[in-house]
């Protein structure tokens, strides 16, 4: 079954390109970085689906997070933020003419700000570098060219000894053109 879903154009709304607002809730991978940041944050997310090919969509967001939390040995102020860029592929499985499945892949450049308010080490340190993600989730079609999505993902970025990636949970509003 699995594999006729797969081969079957998609239905009415996923087949056309589309652009959506997420919203998640964001936590560290990293040990240390969930030790400095203690609780997980808001992360906001601008995305957009192209299809190429039947089944086959083009992916492309824009995302940013910001966190504040408590340096490791001296208990001083720390914040950080991250504008990571990603760019990927989409295969997109329709369950119904009402719901489809996806999973996405692919490269995410992340650009990268931490400022320390202590006096001892660096005070601001400013990264970027390639990246990579992986996400998946459903998207729910109450009409045809509203979408409503539930998705998870997972980033991956490491800068020096930390990786700065993580788990995301969320939804988004979309609109099919």
């Amino acid at each position: 079954m699995f594999k006729r879903l797969l081969l079957t154009p998609l239905l009415c709304c996923a087949a056309d390109p589309q652009i959506e607002v997420k919203a998640g809730y964001f936590l560290f991978s990293n040990e240390r970085m969930r030790t400095i940041y203690n609780s997980g944050g808001l992360d906001l997310q601008l995305s957009g689906s192209y299809p190429i090919w039947k089944w086959l969509q083009l992916y492309g967001s824009i995302e940013y997070l910001e966190r504040s939390g408590r340096s490791l040995n001296w208990e001083q102020a720390t914040q950080i933020w991250a504008l990571p860029l990603s760019l990927g592929v989409k295969p997109v499985v329709a369950i119904s003419s009402e719901l489809d499945y996806y999973v996405t892949l692919g490269p995410r450049y992340f650009f990268f700000h931490q400022e320390s308010h202590s006096t001892h080490g660096e005070k601001q340190v400013n990264e970027n570098g390639l990246g990579g993600f992986i996400n998946t989730g459903v998207q729910f079609f109450p009409t045809c060219s509203l979408l409503i999505d539930l998705f998870g993902e997972y980033s991956y970025k490491r800068f020096h000894s930390v990786q700065v990636g993580g788990f995301t949970f969320g939804g988004g509003i979309g609109y099919v053109f």
